[in-house]
């Protein structure tokens, strides 16, 4: 049913199109938006997979000629083409033929080689580069018990867990068969075997290949074999120990990385979604099984390094909310037009407006809030630690090719005890720091840590404690300083503000890289704040997340240090804090007079009248609006003179825009009751009784916040 025919008709046709078409469009940029993201995510996502997959198919390549080839030595073994007088001289030309060989070996059991010769084992193994035999039977009776590739190669073919070789001095994923000379050549005609040829795929060369993935800055990739043993892992130290990937889950109660080491013994192929309840990070995990054995590769995707484009997303976002404000204040005219001459109705609609219009301004403060899940730009997040060592594996590798040497790693913790802002751009901050040196390798490294942020004459640094734990030294100090970072406060009070506490090594000459102390902390959870003392308050703000990050930073110099590692791309240890502004006590202290200003202008509207009586009731006349206008207005200035004195800053910020609103509104009044007394017939002011611009006021008023909050944030 439409309204009757004239100016009401009119009123509902125009808000139907404005409705129709701005919810069409809130529409379509929602639809473009949500595909975006669903694109991006299903490329990157398809991506890591891909790399998978095709890194799976070349290590099971890789072992599949490693055991043709020992299998083919078997072959002529057992054939009687190769006899057992030149294996020697075989092995060299294997080696020859196939340099990238990591060893091969014949093991010979017990006088199965000679009656006069217990044992006779050659193994042709790299080292520094050169491949050399020596006799693995001169280096340790290797018929053991303790000795599982050997008794494992004798009875059936296969790939062995991985181990250190006492022979090769390396660790070594092995693959072994059996082998039974032709009956002639036989010394031991009761054993079943005489021997087992082993050959060596090195574990450095499995770290390699798996280090070449591209899984963004802190993703990695882990092998395991199906016992769940650690093949490749960026923390080496997993592989060295012999640990297994049940341990690990054990050890982090962890149901995820659980499932990954049963679907890995059943040589699955899947993907897991993977929340660590230590850190926080929600990853996905690919998993494919290595066809040429019984191991898995596993890749470890981080959520948060999906190259979504943020800008562009809050950018459609805030677009949207501009077609629901307006679309929606359009459905509220569309039916204020059914009843246009009554006045209970167009203060509802009136009304109803200006909250749309406020929605529309918190939805955009939630938009700019939701940046505190973000990291900082140029800075990437650590809060695990194989991320950590994935992280570094590109910056070692461009420290040997500009032959600074491996770099020297750091581990050092902080623990802030307090922060105090003494300007916008300065704060000092108290707190704990400590290191861990490695004894000898990093005796010659100076203890100790400065922040070249700090202000000299207000750095303060005492040494705590030094003693030796184990092979390392641990020094600990406490410090106080004030640290110079300018901020920006052009959306003040809607801003999110990260505190850098950028973090050196004193010894610059030294390829010292400062690596956090994960370890040191219970939680490394950033919204558990680790570093933090617990309960710590800052008056005006939220604390969000606290958490160590790299940057890595070109500073454009030496610094008079030749070759000095810090002009590359040298990754600068600093400790994040982010804080969101509360923003309850922003607008309590500064938008209470704005908002005392608006309904006393709102109250002034009102008893605007051209009738007598009123007027004398009210004591209303246009000299007496012109001085409480003139009243209001200095204390909003003045108001407005205290904030930009207290953040001393040369932007306009968000907040004054609404001071300048305000401004206006109160010309705005002076002028609306100038015109209103005027003889002229206006009807815009005269309709009524003033009734157009009184129902006007809420919606305008609230209106403007909303156009200056989409031109701030947008």
């Amino acid at each position: 049913m439409l309204p009757p025919p004239g100016p009401a008709r009119l009123v509902f046709a125009i808000a139907l199109v404005v409705a129709v078409t701005t919810f069409a469009i809130a529409a379509g940029l929602a639809r473009v938006d949500h595909s975006a993201r669903t694109e991006t995510t299903q490329n990157w996502l398809s991506g890591i997979r891909a790399e998978a997959t095709v890194a799976a198919e070349s290590l099971s390549g890789d072992m599949r000629h490693l055991s043709d080839l020992a299998d083919a030595l078997v072959a002529e073994l057992e054939s009687g083409t190769l006899p057992t007088d030149r294996i020697e001289s075989r092995l060299q030309a294997m080696v020859g033929a196939h340099p990238y060989v990591f060893g091969v070996g014949v093991m010979f059991r017990p006088h199965a080689y000679a009656a006069d010769r217990r044992l006779y084992a050659p193994y042709i193994v790299k080292r520094n580069g050169q491949h050399r035999l020596v006799w693995v039977d001169e280096v340790y009776d290797y018929t053991h018990p303790e000795h599982a590739w050997y008794h494992q190669g004798t009875t059936h073919a296969g790939w062995l867990e991985p181990f250190f070789g006492q022979a090769s001095q390396a660790m070594l994923a092995l693959y072994c068969a059996p082998f039974r000379l032709p009956e002639p050549q036989r010394r031991r005609p009761e054993l079943e075997t005489d021997g087992t040829v082993c050959i060596d795929y090195s574990i450095e060369d499995v770290w390699a290949l798996v280090g070449a993935l591209d899984l963004g800055d802190t993703g990695y990739a882990m092998v395991v074999t199906d016992q769940g043993t650690f093949v490749s892992h960026p923390r080496r130290d997993y592989v060295r120990q012999g640990l297994t990937l049940l341990d690990l889950a054990e050890r982090l109660d962890d149901p995820s990385l659980r499932q990954l080491a049963e679907q890995a013994s059943d040589e699955q192929r899947g993907t897991i979604a993977h929340t660590s309840e230590l850190t926080g990070q929600a990853s996905w995990i690919f998993h494919d099984p290595i066809a040429a054995s019984d191991w898995t590769l596993a890749v470890v995707a981080f959520i948060d390094e999906i190259p979504l484009d943020r800008a562009r997303h809050k950018y459609r976002q805030i677009l949207i909310t501009i077609a629901l404000v307006v679309g929606a204040s359009g459905l509220v005219v569309l039916l204020v037009a059914y009843r246009l001459g009554s006045e209970p109705v167009l203060w509802s609609g009136s009304l109803a407006i200006a909250v749309l219009f406020l929605l529309g301004v918190v939805n955009i403060w939630a938009l700019e809030f939701a940046e505190v899940g973000r990291d900082p730009p140029g800075a990437v997040m650590l809060v695990d630690r194989a991320g950590i060592a994935s992280y570094l594996d590109d910056y070692v590798e461009e420290s040997r090719l500009q032959r600074l040497g491996d770099p020297l790693r750091v581990p050092t913790g902080i623990y802030l005890e307090s922060i105090r802002f003494e300007t916008p751009h300065d704060f000092v901050v108290t707190g704990f720091a400590w290191q861990r040196y490695r004894r000898p390798d990093q005796d010659h490294l100076t203890r100790g840590i400065f922040f070249p942020d700090s202000v000299p004459e207000q750095d303060v640094r005492e040494e705590l404690y030094r003693f030796r734990d184990g092979d390392h030294e641990v020094v600990g100090w406490f410090f106080k300083t004030t640290l110079h970072q300018p901020s920006d406060h052009s959306r003040f009070p809607i801003d999110v503000k990260t505190l850098r506490l950028r973090i050196w090594h004193p010894d610059m000459t030294r390829n010292a890289v400062l690596v956090p102390e994960l370890s040191a902390y219970r939680l490394i959870h950033p919204t558990a704040l680790p570093g933090m003392k617990p309960g710590f308050r800052l008056p005006g703000w939220q604390l969000e997340r606290s958490f160590f990050a790299y940057r890595f930073h070109d500073y454009r110099s030496d610094f008079g240090i030749r070759g000095n590692a810090l002009m590359g791309g040298f990754p600068e240890l600093t400790y994040h804090l982010t804080l969101r502004r509360n923003i309850t006590d922003a607008f309590i202290s500064n938008q209470i007079p704005l908002f005392v200003a608006a309904i006393m202008l709102f109250a002034m509207l009102m008893i605007d009248t051209r009738e007598q009586a009123r007027a004398s009731l009210h004591g209303f006349n246009t000299a007496t609006v012109l001085a409480t206008a003139a009243a209001i207005f200095f204390i909003i200035l003045l108001a407005h003179i205290d904030i930009r004195s207290r953040y001393a800053t040369e932007q306009i910020m968000y907040l004054e825009y609404f001071y300048f609103i305000t401004y206006f509104t109160i010309v705005a009044i002076s002028i609306n009751a100038f015109m209103l007394t005027a003889s002229n017939d206006l009807p815009f002011f005269h309709y009524r009784d003033n009734l157009i611009p009184k129902l006007l006021f809420w919606p305008l008023l609230h209106g403007a916040f909303f156009v200056v909050t989409v031109y701030v944030f947008l």
